[in-house]
């Protein structure tokens, strides 16, 4: 029986660790109140309460409701009961299994096993998947289609490092990631030939610092032609998260923006703003002027320094990476980049990618004095330093 990862990565020297499994929180921003439930491949069982309630076949097909507190099952012509909780277990290796919410939402391949419970009304699922199979539908989802597979290489090494450096965000909450951006976007099985073959060839190896602790492997869109310190968006200074130039995202998709406002609108915003900060009267427009645009942490307007990350919060924007004008309808923002531009510029990688640069330099390129190695390397893991 495949134990947890949390329990094996919490309390245990870093052995075998891929061949375990890890729960997701599936749906995790949706309210589902009944699903149409598949299995696509391999054999399963499906178990109500701890003990079986039917053998699934290929073409069995379920139909799992919130019913009060409990959970409503059935087949496409039987009845099989309420229960608690549901787990579909699988019984071969390389099961997978099909999800389509009800009404009229697209279905999602998963592999491996779920979990199913109520929770206030509504399904709480949660996929228990090989951490390997979840690290291929992760960069299915961050890395998109068509792209170069050493480029693939360098995201999967990112994306295992990240979700090891994150089993304990939902601690206490009976899953150890969600599928939101909040943890990593993940919506089910990988597809992509390209994909597998990447999270295969690199299966085990994560990004660790001088200290051979996992780094905090941030990675975002498009940096706009620099990245910028983690301090300058988080609270911790992290010796290989450090600013660096990068023209290998340039002219790339999201490499710019624009964003418009109604001149009302804007001075609204900065009076509000600026009404819960103080003035700060050393920082005048000579000073502020001195500073290139890239290396801005803050908004400076009449004394006040708002924090750009604030901004880019607050109203929307690709980046904090931005210069503020007029034009005939109000005021424009022209921005460059997109995402929190710390770390591991994707835009830049893949092209970097297209020009011959293998995955190592790419990782070598946006984090500083760190090194690849295999996990079972690492002598305990504890997780960023």
């Amino acid at each position: 029986m495949r134990k947890p990862l949390l329990f094996l990565f919490l309390l245990l020297p870093a052995l075998a660790v891929f061949s375990t499994d890890i729960n997701v929180r599936i749906y995790s921003d949706e309210n589902v109140s009944a699903i149409i439930l598949a299995p696509n491949e391999g054999n399963y069982l499906l178990i109500g309460d701890g003990k079986v309630i039917d053998s699934v076949t290929s073409s069995s097909v379920y139909q799992i409701k919130s019913s009060g507190n409990l959970l409503e099952v059935k087949t496409l012509d039987r009845e099989l009961g309420k229960y608690s909780a549901i787990r579909l277990k699988e019984c071969t290796a390389d099961c997978n299994f099909n999800i389509k919410p009800i009404p009229d939402k697209t279905s999602r391949l998963y592999d491996d096993e779920l979990l199913i419970s109520n929770s206030g009304g509504y399904l709480k699922m949660v996929n228990i998947v090989e951490f390997e199979h979840y690290i291929a539908g992760v960069v299915e989802c961050e890395a998109g289609h068509r792209r170069p597979s050493e480029y693939y290489k360098a995201q999967a090494i990112i994306c295992r490092t990240y979700a090891l450096s994150n089993l304990t965000r939902h601690y206490g909450e009976e899953y150890e990631l969600c599928d939101l951006v909040h943890c990593q976007v993940y919506k089910g099985a990988a597809n992509i030939p390209d994909i597998l073959e990447a999270v295969e060839t690199t299966k085990g190896l994560v990004i660790v610092d001088n200290s051979n602790h996992l780094i905090n492997a941030g990675y975002h869109s498009n940096c706009g032609g620099y990245t910028v310190n983690s301090e300058d968006v988080w609270s911790l200074s992290l010796p290989y998260l450090r600013a660096v130039k990068d023209t290998f995202c340039l002219n790339q998709l999201h490499a710019t923006w624009e964003k418009h406002f109604s001149t009302i609108d804007w001075q609204n915003y900065l009076s509000k703003k600026e009404a819960t900060l103080s003035k700060r009267d050393t920082r005048g427009e000579n000073y502020w002027d001195s500073i290139p645009e890239q290396k801005r942490v803050y908004f400076y307007d009449k004394g006040y320094l708002i924090p750009l990350k604030d901004m880019r919060l607050e109203l929307s924007l690709h980046s904090t990476y931005f210069t503020v004008g007029q034009d005939s309808i109000g005021i424009v923002l022209k921005g460059r980049g997109n995402g929190h531009r710390v770390g591991f510029c994707q835009e830049g990688a893949i092209h970097m990618a297209e020009l011959g640069y293998s995955y190592l330099q790419m990782l070598n390129f946006y984090y500083q004095g760190v090194q690849v190695t295999d996990f079972s390397a690492i002598p305990v893991a504890t997780g960023t330093k």
